[in-house]
């Protein structure tokens, strides 16, 4: 696959032009302002305003950049994915790296996402994100940087902050996860634990009256936990996987949004790192070493 065919396959080949914002006066004509919007040039969609600094960064440019960071022959196209969200104010790239991971029997393949917008609302991030072989189940995290290299804003400097390669970072990322996910396959969570576990898609203290969605939500996870722990094992790890595997395929029964977009920037990115931050803090609190 050409990465022509890349962009055309979700829809990404299109162009964005930043102009001049106008205003229609009370009685007559229109008037210039010092603002401005971008513009989406295929549909003539207006995407957002934003500020005179914004650079737009092009589709294929970005994809080019993304490409750049990554070492020659060290990714497949033909297995790689893009597309939209709000008719181009957000666009997302996942990258099929040819590297791929196994926690025990478990293996993983690997994408480097990126994230963008045209709308002015969303610095250029990159991530990972990993597909377990066995269930599909997809998990994505932000590029852990202490430099924070990989969030990037749309200014003059973007193609400057571009320019190096990406690979040995998202090695020491996938090591980290690797890392985390070992341990977690390793200890099992307290029953109270686990029950706590379901207001992270569906919260039911302090409520007199519980919603039937809330309740389909709930039963959706129990079961998806139930059905992982049994193939993963009765542990943390078990655990996040069942939240995985409802978020990949029945959160969307309960959304509006894409599976994409709630993977990157909707309540499952939320619900991911909510369960994560938890699982974290409570094997602390067992006195679990995580180093």
């Amino acid at each position: 696959m050409t990465k022509e065919e890349l962009l055309t396959s979700g829809e990404l080949d299109f162009t964005v032009s930043k102009r001049k914002m106008l205003y229609e006066g009370t009685y007559d004509g229109t008037y210039n302002t010092p603002f401005f919007c971008t513009v989406n040039d295929k549909t003539a969609e207006a995407l957002g305003p934003v500020r005179s600094r914004y650079t737009v960064l092009q589709n294929a440019d970005l994809l080019d950049n993304i490409l750049d960071k990554l070492q020659p022959n060290s990714y497949d196209l033909s297995q790689s994915k893009c597309g939209m969200f709000g008719g181009g104010k957000k666009i997302y790239f996942f990258i099929k790296l040819n590297s791929n991971i196994a926690i025990g029997q478990d293996g993983f393949d690997v994408y480097l996402y990126a994230l963008s917008s045209h709308d002015g609302s969303q610095r250029l991030v990159y991530g990972v994100s990993t597909k377990t072989h066995s269930c599909q189940n997809m998990f994505a995290t932000l590029m852990a940087d202490k430099d924070n290299n990989y969030v990037v804003k749309h200014t003059a400097k973007i193609e400057k902050n571009n320019k190096m390669f990406i690979n040995d970072l998202i090695d020491r990322n996938l090591m980290g996860i690797k890392h985390l996910f070992t341990i977690m396959q390793q200890h099992t969570p307290t029953p109270t634990f686990h029950n706590n576990f379901l207001d992270i898609v569906a919260k039911t203290a302090g409520k007199k009256k519980i919603v039937q969605s809330v309740k389909d939500k709930r039963n959706e996870l129990s079961k998806s936990i139930a059905l992982e722990r049994e193939n993963k094992g009765d542990t943390y790890y078990g655990l996040f996987n069942g939240l995985t595997h409802y978020l990949t395929h029945k959160h969307h029964e309960y959304t509006n949004w894409s599976p994409e977009y709630e993977l990157l920037v909707g309540n499952s990115n939320s619900y991911t790192k909510e369960a994560l931050k938890r699982i974290i803090n409570e094997m602390r609190a067992q006195g679990i070493s995580l180093n």
